[in-house]
């Protein structure tokens, strides 16, 4: 009868239970012979993270950092982010003999430090699955619009940088105090921007006077910012990819430098832009800035 019927066909269905185990062992066997280091299929949020993630040291603001956790979250590569200080110059030095980041570490290997070998180095990890990243592309319409912003995106955005303690590595005075030391800013009046060496042998009080010239002029910034804003349009091939040819290398440098604009209050992102920024965001896992909005 139909009810036998019924209970013999669901008999023959594996239970939600049975099935994902069926899936963690499939997960296992192919990272086994993938050569992966991981023995486990990672399920987030079912389960801690495994033993023997990747450890990957870096600033929550720096664009090379995030170009590193792109190629991990696409890759859905499971990785321990660990924060290091704007004044810490301990950590990175102990892992590879100066302060720079960001740097990974992988289990059984060296630490590596530059963001190209890192992404080149996760993206080639077939463990978790095939290449993702097409080579980069000629975009010199992009390298043209993105340096027409490059000016006031630094000079909007370094000073809120020190302004936000929310940001892991600035969460000390002395750390915010660092970045100031190590971060030029244009002279107010005559527009030159001065070697890292000229700044820091500049007094405290001028260095800081003149992130507060470019805190005030933020209404003015943020206008001629908006106004350069609108020549991205007809930049974006996809709200996924930025250039034509799918997900690139492109991406990685687009999305990482245009990530900090979502710190800057009132800026006027067109509907393109914002579109793929929320795109990538939720593509990576990597949180927009938009909540710490100054």
């Amino acid at each position: 009868n139909r009810s036998t019927v019924e209970a013999t066909a669901m008999a023959r269905w594996p239970t939600p239970r049975l099935l994902r185990a069926w899936l963690l062992l499939a997960g296992a066997a192919v990272a086994t012979l993938l050569g992966g280091a991981s023995t486990t299929l990672f399920v987030p949020g079912s389960q801690n993270m495994p033993d023997g993630t990747p450890r990957l040291y870096g600033y929550e603001h720096s664009h090379y950092t995030v170009r590193c956790r792109m190629a991990l979250g696409l890759k859905k590569m499971p990785y321990r982010m660990i924060w290091v200080a704007e004044d810490d110059a301990e950590t990175p030095t102990k892992l590879v003999g100066k302060k720079i980041t960001p740097i990974i570490e992988f289990p059984g290997e060296g630490a590596m430090a530059e963001s190209g070998d890192i992404i080149a180095r996760v993206d080639g990890n077939e463990a978790f699955g095939p290449p993702l990243l097409k080579p980069k592309s000629d975009r010199g319409d992009i390298d043209s619009w993105v340096k027409r912003l490059s000016g006031p995106m630094r000079n909007l955005g370094r000073p809120r940088y020190i302004r936000s303690a929310v940001l892991p590595e600035f969460r000390s005075s002395s750390a915010r105090a660092r970045f100031v030391t190590t971060h030029p800013l244009p002279n107010p009046t005559t527009g030159e921007t001065l070697s890292k060496a000229d700044w820091a042998a500049l007094p405290k009080e001028e260095r800081d006077a003149t992130y507060e010239h470019y805190w005030g002029k933020s209404d003015e910034l943020l206008k001629k910012l908006n106004d350069e804003l609108l020549g991205v349009e007809g930049l974006i091939a996809s709200k996924a990819h930025v250039s034509p040819h799918g997900l690139s290398y492109d991406d990685i440098a687009f999305f990482s430098r245009l990530r900090g604009l979502t710190m800057i209050r009132g800026v006027a992102l067109p509907p393109s832009l914002e579109q793929y920024l929320e795109t990538m965001s939720e593509m990576t896992d990597i949180p927009l800035l938009t909540q710490l909005a100054l």
